[in-house]
């Protein structure tokens, strides 16, 4: 059985792309999971690690076993390598958007790479060039250095949205096809 597990990015305004990654590729799948964050009902800007991480747990025990997905954007892919670093999750693939490398260096991951040295699946990242709120140059050069079996896909939007699922359908499919 295979399952998609949906991690959108840190702002209220991920709902929305949860649901658009959910509604597009979840058919992909035989189950769906998209998590959506408590500090969204709570008002607060920014997100709970902890908190998250052990509505992950509670969510992913009865799924072991099973082929996980992982399809993940900006703070949600950080939320992933955690997981997984934990043991967590045990994905087959992942899939990350916008990687905010360079916001968790300090703050997460407290210049401890570990959490991206120990990812070995196979993983296909999207990251938009002129990306406003991830630096591009950062994030290349830390999944080179750290996590250098990671396929970096450069996409040329100006933003931060990673909505624009035609683009990237068909590496997603190749990807899960040959990996």
């Amino acid at each position: 059985m295979q399952q998609l597990i949906v991690l959108p990015g840190n702002s209220v305004t991920n709902q929305t792309w949860g649901g658009l990654m959910s509604d597009h590729y979840g058919p992909w799948f035989d189950s769906l999971h998209c998590q959506s964050y408590e500090h969204w009902e709570a008002g607060d800007p920014v997100i709970d690690f902890d908190v998250e991480l052990v509505k992950l747990r509670e969510r992913s025990q009865p799924l072991l076993g099973g082929e996980e997905v992982v399809l993940a954007k900006s703070a949600g892919s950080l939320l992933a390598l955690v997981a997984i670093a934990e043991g967590i999750l045990r994905p087959t693939h992942c899939v990350f958007f916008g990687m905010p490398l360079d916001m968790a260096a300090e703050d997460l991951f407290q210049n401890d790479w570990s959490a991206l040295e120990t990812l070995t699946v196979p993983t296909l990242v999207f990251h938009n060039s002129a990306d406003p709120t991830a630096d591009y140059r950062f994030t290349a050069a830390a999944l080179q250095q750290y996590a250098p079996t990671a396929t970096l896909i450069t996409t040329e939007e100006k933003d931060h949205w990673y909505g624009d699922v035609e683009t990237y359908d068909s590496y997603i499919k190749d990807f899960l096809r040959e990996s």
